[in-house]
């Protein structure tokens, strides 16, 4: 059955539930299991090789599946450039059901790992076609964490870039953005890495109007943020996460031209309810 995506987005505004999937059918089923033997990063000759083949792909086919299906357009690249090299943790709006073909694309196919929830990493060809992507899932146990975690810190090492979805559930072409979750600025923190703010946004265009298309995706590379020192593990994850949203809020608000704090939107919805 299909969705009215904005009749659930408005469902789920009223009710402040900005984690919650518009579609709540989580597609678990055939999900790979990531405890005991598996392994984050590729090992075998035969991973190695199949994640140069697929990245190699991507990253020449990728650009042209972006600007057909939504004449998608990269600012801010100097901001990326500005790292030298260095790992970093990237946050992003997620709002776009290929932003994460996007933002492989702006950042480098090679150079880019995701994070995603452990059930998109599903058993057969389409589990090993993530994986070589660099596709992280996100577990549920404390084994499953440490060893996410000894992933990301050996590729932050190596130069990487770690992108997190901190709103945590696709809403497509949402134009506000929504609280964060700590995880991502929970690694940050702890292994001193700069984050990246990614800002996604929709405008439309003369020429996509005319051709019935959709808004053109527009993704921003902000300046990279650096951790606070003071405090625990915790309350400089807990502040990190606010100060960020709060740059992803005042860009998104500047593209739109209007207040794009999704948590302003809510109260404004209570006022006009009673």
């Amino acid at each position: 059955m299909k969705i009215d995506l904005q009749k659930r987005q408005r469902e789920l505004e009223r009710e402040g539930k900005f984690d919650v999937d518009m579609n709540e059918v989580h597609r678990t089923f055939d999900a790979q299991p990531i405890d005991g033997n598996f392994e984050y990063l590729p090992r075998r000759a035969s991973e190695k090789f199949r994640r140069l083949w697929l990245l190699s792909v991507v990253s020449v086919v990728g650009p042209v599946i972006n600007f057909f299906a939504h004449g998608a357009k990269v600012r801010g690249r100097k901001n990326l450039r500005a790292l030298k090299g260095k790992g970093a943790v990237s946050v992003c709006n997620h709002v776009l059901t290929l932003d994460t073909l996007l933002l492989k694309n702006a950042v480098g196919p090679f150079r880019l790992f995701n994070t995603g929830s452990y059930y998109l990493m599903k058993k057969g060809w389409l589990g090993k076609i993530f994986k070589a992507g660099g596709f992280l899932p996100v577990g549920t146990t404390v084994p499953d964490m440490i060893k996410l975690q000894n992933a990301i810190q050996a590729l932050l090492r190596q130069g990487k870039i770690i992108n997190f979805y901190p709103e945590h559930a696709l809403w497509p072409g949402y134009r506000r953005i929504r609280p964060f979750k700590a995880g991502a600025f929970h690694f940050a923190v702890k292994f001193g890495a700069p984050v990246l703010p990614v800002f996604i946004g929709f405008r439309m265009t003369k020429l996509r109007k005319f051709f019935h298309c959709k808004p053109k995706a527009i993704l921003h590379i902000l300046p990279a943020v650096y951790p606070p020192e003071e405090g625990n593990l915790r309350e400089r994850a807990r502040v990190f996460s606010e100060q960020v949203n709060a740059i992803l809020c005042e860009e998104a608000t500047r593209f739109y031209g209007e207040n794009a704090r999704a948590l302003d939107y809510v109260g404004d919805l209570g006022e006009t309810q009673q």
